[in-house]
């Protein structure tokens, strides 16, 4: 296995750890089925963190400019997620749980990174 590819499958198992437990939580209003919003917030990430990890990095942007859009996409896209799933949700709330779930994984991340030097 690459060193990329195992990378990424390091940094997807902490994001998706990160993101489980502060979204599954919130989430518990809109469905009470927890092994539901497991699975939907794990398929969520699943959907925006390659693209986080290998797509956006190749963007001729500074440094900066490609985290926001990172992060932006992922917060949207994986609110978009929420809304497709239980469409009885409010986009405020599936807004504020991507924004929070987001927010604390991208946080760590960043925490872990200064602390590895990178």
């Amino acid at each position: 296995m690459s060193f990329w590819v195992l990378a990424w499958l390091r940094a997807f198992a902490l994001t998706v750890a990160i993101e489980l437990v502060v979204a599954v939580p919130l989430l518990a209003p809109v469905e009470s089925g927890r092994a539901r919003r497991i699975a939907t917030v794990a398929l969520a990430n699943l959907a925006t963190h390659p693209l986080v990890w290998f797509a956006f990095p190749g963007l001729t942007f500074g440094a900066a400019t490609r985290l926001v859009s990172s992060e932006l996409w992922a917060f949207l896209a994986e609110a978009a997620v929420y809304r497709l799933v239980w469409p009885a949700v409010s986009l405020r709330r599936a807004a504020l749980v991507s924004l929070a779930a987001n927010a604390a994984s991208v946080t760590v991340g960043l925490a872990m990174a200064s602390v590895m030097g990178r």
